[in-house]
């Protein structure tokens, strides 16, 4: 734990100057060095991209076991992450830890809701399954029990659990945002590029819908019904429909909801969208879309209030969240996020029905052969051992971390936090950022630790450090290397 506690406290005194563009910062750092001897070769290969990625490889190395030791101990840093010990050796929550645990507190009533859907498919279960066979009675007792229905939900959380519109829109990068002290949010920490790259893949399916538009509003103009036909005109079913044909087409989807050509100038082919179906058809869909569009707007109009003003990422996001068009995008990847999701789920219960059991129109009875003793007999025992199994699973490797650290803590509202089952996916997705966190701390300070490794500094320049030659010319060698394999 104190290996933990020591690179926690690095990562934490990590300096907002190095949220800098890796790449960026080495080339500035190589108008930095003196230009004699090894350190003018190297200021001249850093200048260069093959010389900027031998240097990253070499902080990548420098970096490795600090970021493997934190990988190793995932349970303990986050404990360290979140609590001191007092005196009597128990664990507090660290006071500048409050608001990120208090908002993960009040997102724990929201669990229940997310097992809706699993819930429902349980039920379905349990209404089909009999009582008069002992094997039957078995499996209809088990998953009517809510201990269970958590333990196997906790298999598949991330296929079973339904998104709310918070969730769907930190999928599509906004996790990439963080507050800042001052309560505004900026665009940084280690997801920051993902939002980076959402916008930017959103202004540029922008510009590859605009050449099907005259296509598909003359493919609208021939449905016959009229209050079809206006709902299929505005630009927002444009944007949804073919935004979505030519998403599909990047994506490589298998269910396509239809295709684009290009114009060929040379033939005089003007570019065209086709679809699957009758453009009519997809009426009720673009309405979803326009109410998707209306509770996005209402999110991010809020969200534009508090975003931190200033800087270009931030000036960019703004921008970006009052642009209507790449809204109506927006919208539409998480409405397919949604639907994706929902996908998954039925095939994991689908599964499930087709694995354990045998369906006779609407009863269901525990497959035969499915769980049997040493001479191939039916067994309850045998399905009592997997049911026990899952639940195990859930209690040991899922839920130990997190009921060991509960064991330890003496405020109710914190252990509360780390007992509730139902929400126990929101604590796994809890501890996975806060280790992504501490590894981003630990990468963002990759720079300096080269500088501390490998140079010294003189005056206002840098120098290679004399014990340190033969190591650089290593790397000199390897960015000579990258170089000529970048030219081939």
């Amino acid at each position: 734990m104190k290996t933990c506690s020591l690179l926690l406290a690095l990562a934490l005194s990590a300096s907002p100057a190095a949220a800098q563009d890796p790449a960026d910062a080495i080339k500035e750092l190589a108008g930095k060095l003196s230009k004699d001897g090894t350190s003018g070769r190297l200021a001249e290969a850093m200048a260069t991209d093959a010389g900027v990625q031998a240097v990253q490889e070499k902080i990548d190395f420098l970096l490795s076991s600090r970021i493997a030791r934190l990988e190793r101990d995932a349970s303990g840093c986050f404990e360290d992450y979140l609590f001191s010990t007092d005196a009597a050796g128990d664990l507090v929550l660290r006071p500048e830890r409050k608001p990120e645990f208090d908002a993960l507190r009040r997102r724990l009533p929201g669990a229940l809701k997310a097992m809706a859907g699993f819930n429902r498919r349980a039920d379905e279960i349990v209404r089909r399954l009999g009582d008069a066979n002992p094997m039957d009675h078995l499996a209809k007792t088990a998953w009517n029990d809510s201990g269970f229905r958590a333990a196997f939900f906790h298999r598949h959380p991330a296929e079973l659990r339904e998104l709310d519109d918070a969730e769907l829109l930190d999928a599509q990068g906004f996790r990439g945002l963080e507050r800042a002290p001052d309560g505004r949010f900026r665009v940084a920490g280690p997801y920051a590029q993902e939002l980076r790259d959402r916008m930017a893949s959103l202004f540029e399916l922008l510009e590859a819908v605009k050449p099907y538009e005259k296509s598909y509003l003359k493919l609208v103009a021939t449905v016959p019904d009229a209050a079809a036909r206006a709902t299929l005109s505005s630009d927002l079913a444009a944007l949804f429909l073919v935004g979505r044909v030519i998403r599909q087409a990047n994506e490589g989807s298998q269910t396509p909801i239809g295709s684009v050509s290009e114009a060929d100038e040379d033939k005089k082919i003007e570019a065209s969208v086709a679809f699957t179906v009758d453009v009519a058809e997809y009426a009720p869909a673009v309405k979803e879309c326009e109410a998707a569009v209306a509770a996005l707007k209402a999110s991010l109009d809020t969200l534009a209030t508090e975003v931190a003003a200033g800087a270009t990422d931030e000036t960019n996001l703004i921008g970006f969240i009052r642009n209507e068009r790449p809204r109506v995008l927006l919208a539409e990847r998480m409405m397919a996020a949604r639907d994706e999701q929902r996908g998954k789920a039925d095939e994991i219960m689908a599964s499930t029905l087709e694995e354990d059991f045998t369906a006779n129109g609407e009863r269901l009875t525990v497959k035969k052969g499915k769980y049997v003793d040493d001479d191939g007999a039916e067994s309850a025992d045998a399905l009592k051992a997997a049911i026990e199994t899952v639940r195990e699973e859930f209690a040991g490797t899922i839920r130990e971390d997190f009921d060991r650290i509960a064991e330890r803590c003496v405020d109710s509202e914190v252990i509360g936090v780390l007992e509730n089952r139902p929400g126990t996916y929101l604590l796994m997705d809890f501890r996975d950022r806060v280790l992504d966190r501490l590894v981003h701390d630990v990468r963002r300070q990759g720079l300096a630790v080269f500088i501390r490794a490998y140079l010294v500094k003189q005056g206002e320049e840098y120098s290679v450090r004399p014990d340190r030659t033969v190591r650089v010319e290593a790397l000199l060698k390897r960015a000579e290397a990258i170089r000529k394999e970048q030219e081939k």
